[in-house]
């Protein structure tokens, strides 16, 4: 029992953290690191050196237009579903036009069909990755930039948009604009379903990203080429992982099937445009991600400064906001 002006002991949840990280430490120790590098390699081929670009040679190969970034930021007012209003914007920024692209909208969900938390959030998602190809495609008829550089893996618009990134993607390989995907965060299994048979991972939880940490050195690039099948691929994706900086994580690539080869070309650019100590994202991506960010403040500034006062108090305001 607490009493009255004692602090609060936190030594049992320490405990209970320390035996947590202990299981951690005991799952990874698992991996086999070499033994995973030798079956990969020997069904994927090696890792591809990237380099780094001296600017003469950014400047040829971006025929001087630079690049182009895409990002999109959502954010929400309110209580729990579905008593909210969530603001969504898309950016498409080129590292040599003047203008930005700027999308908005409002999502809310007492609008929209009642059919709970997950269907809420999929449309959520959906309206955000329709204003972001939205952004994309207007950068392909207003920006000279060749290279258009999109936040995330191109697979989640496949599924939260298919039909608008279809029509993306065939005005992307007539116009001959090269789509790049960049994912910070790897969440697919391929790996695991390429050495599965030859391996035993011994964990039914393990991601790409928890067995190629480490695995690749700074500059390499490893592709999934041949006869290896994911659900990518079956989406007219192809993708490859990479090591971009000092960071152990690998990063995800994913392209365009028809511009594939061409694609390819530009990892050096990608590579050269990532800070050796950052995060192993290009720089310019990171750009795009500050200023396309909804903050809390922000959102709360234009609800408020729209929605009047006895809306926001009946729909909006839940309980704890009051505390």
């Amino acid at each position: 029992m607490l009493l009255w002006g004692e602090k609060m002991d936190y030594s049992l949840l320490k405990q209970k953290l320390s035996s947590i990280d202990y299981k951690f430490k005991e799952r990874y120790e698992k991996i086999d690191k070499e033994k995973i590098k030798n079956v990969l390699f020997d069904i994927t081929g090696n890792p591809i050196k990237l380099k780094k670009l001296h600017e003469d040679e950014i400047e040829k190969q971006t025929l001087g237009c630079g690049i182009v970034g895409v990002d999109g930021s959502i954010n929400s007012y309110g209580g729990l579903y579905p008593h909210y209003i969530s603001i969504i914007q898309a950016l498409s920024k080129s590292t040599k036009e003047k203008e930005d692209i700027i999308l908005q909208d409002v999502y809310v969900p007492l609008f929209e069909e009642d059919d709970g938390q997950i269907g809420d959030e999929a449309r959520r998602r959906a309206m955000m990755s329709r204003l972001e190809i939205e952004a994309a495609t207007i950068a392909i008829d207003k920006f000279q930039s060749k290279v258009i550089l999109m936040d995330g893996s191109l697979m989640h618009y496949s599924i939260d948009c298919s039909s608008e990134w279809e029509k993306f993607k065939r005005k992307a390989v007539i116009k001959n604009k090269i789509i790049i995907g960049v994912t910070e965060e790897v969440k697919t299994k391929d790996i695991i379903n390429i050495i599965g048979s030859k391996i035993n991972i011994g964990c039914e939880t393990f991601y790409d990203r928890d067995l190629l940490f480490g695995l690749l050195n700074m500059g390499e690039m490893l592709l999934l080429e041949g006869n290896i099948k994911t659900k990518k691929t079956e989406s007219g994706i192809k993708s490859c992982y990479i090591r971009l900086s000092e960071d152990p994580q690998v990063a995800g690539l994913d392209f365009i099937e028809e511009q594939y080869e061409e694609a390819l070309s530009y990892c050096d650019l990608i590579y050269t445009l990532t800070p050796l100590k950052g995060r192993g994202i290009p720089f310019w991506l990171d750009v795009v991600d500050k200023e396309v960010k909804i903050t809390d403040d922000m959102v709360k500034s234009l609800v408020e400064s729209a929605i009047s006062r006895d809306i926001r108090e009946r729909i909006l305001n839940p309980k704890r906001s009051k505390r």
